[in-house]
């Protein structure tokens, strides 16, 4: 009796924990923080960056709580907020729980090692999710990354925009959250990519933070700076690119300006439907949550793992947009083109 009001009372005080971090990131307390809680199921503790206003993050949690039922597993969910020093502190109640294992979806490019050195002496496995480490980060402290290759994105972004302009014109750049890996390494693709035409320029850029209405801003000012210059505008975010097609549409300039997008979010199909987009690339929060979870699954199965897992991105136009499910699952079978 005494053990059973023990395990109680170790029960109420993680959740005082798991409250006092998620209150730091405006998420409800017991709405994503709590796992499924079957004793009898391997916990995985899944650090996530964003909060529940984050459209593919509520996409990736809500596929990774249906897959976790699936493989009976117990998901055990903290949001940080973007906010490095809380999802550190997620990181140590992980460690006090002694779950089984833990995926990290980094909140801040380059702040994992300190987490991960902890994780490592507690003896947890590690996988990384969605945002790609550093490639000088120590790759022992970690068993696998599973997600989108960030700098793919931008290249093939370049390759979409390079089509569009016939290999010759301008463009604008609005960026994610500066310091944010996905952000840092898709503004590094396309730049590499956009170093094979000179004829393409660069006029300017400002970051949009991942903000529809940050992005609009950010859109406005670029737009008043530069006006009918402006051939093709470029957003690593279909969120952000929802925020810039309607200072396009507010300066008239909606559909001569070519859009591009990334991640294929519902606001994306009716972009381009109504030809306000030109082009965006399908990144599946069903795909990113449910290889994270079977990975660290076959790593605590004692299996071998590829080190790294990287999810097909196929590009999305008004011509093939009914093939795709906006924040879905990809098609079953479906295979990434050699071509891309």
């Amino acid at each position: 009796m005494m053990a059973h009001k023990n395990s109680l009372f170790r029960r109420a005080a993680l959740a005082i924990a798991v409250c006092a971090a998620t209150v730091l990131t405006g998420t409800a307390c017991g709405a994503p923080g709590a796992a499924t809680d079957n004793e009898d199921w391997p916990t995985i503790a899944f650090l996530v960056p964003m909060d529940r206003n984050h459209e593919y993050g509520r996409n990736y949690v809500s596929s990774l709580r249906k897959a976790a039922e699936e493989h009976h597993v117990n998901a055990f969910v903290m949001n940080s907020n973007y906010d490095a020093s809380v999802q550190a502190s997620q990181m140590k109640i992980a460690i006090a729980k002694k779950v089984d294992g833990i995926v990290i979806w980094p909140a801040l490019y380059g702040a994992e090692q300190p987490m991960l050195i902890q994780a490592q002496r507690a003896g947890i496995p590690v996988d990384i999710s969605n945002s790609q480490p550093p490639e000088d980060l120590d790759t022992s402290l970690y068993h696998a990354f599973t997600g989108p290759n960030d700098q793919r994105i931008g290249e093939l972004q370049g390759k979409e925009l390079a089509k569009l302009l016939g290999g010759k014109g301008t463009y604008v750049y609005i960026g994610g959250t500066p310091g944010n890996a996905a952000a840092i390494n898709r503004q590094i693709g396309l730049e590499r990519e956009m170093a094979n035409y000179p004829d393409i320029k660069l006029l300017g850029s400002q970051p949009g933070n991942f903000d529809k209405n940050q992005a609009q801003t950010a859109a406005s000012s670029l737009i008043s700076r530069f006006g009918n210059q402006i051939d093709a505008l470029v957003t690593p975010d279909d969120i952000m690119a929802s925020g810039a097609a309607q200072a396009l549409d507010a300066a008239g300039m909606a559909g001569q300006v070519k859009l591009l997008g990334h991640n294929y979010a519902p606001v994306a199909r009716s972009l381009l439907e109504n030809g306000s987009m030109a082009t965006t690339l399908f990144q599946s929060p069903c795909w990113d949550s449910t290889h994270a979870l079977t990975t660290m699954m076959d790593v605590l199965a004692g299996k071998d793992v590829p080190p790294v897992s990287y999810m097909p991105l196929p590009v999305v136009t008004k011509d093939n947009l009914d093939e795709f499910t906006p924040n879905g699952c990809l098609p079953e079978g479906y295979s990434e083109p050699a071509t891309n």
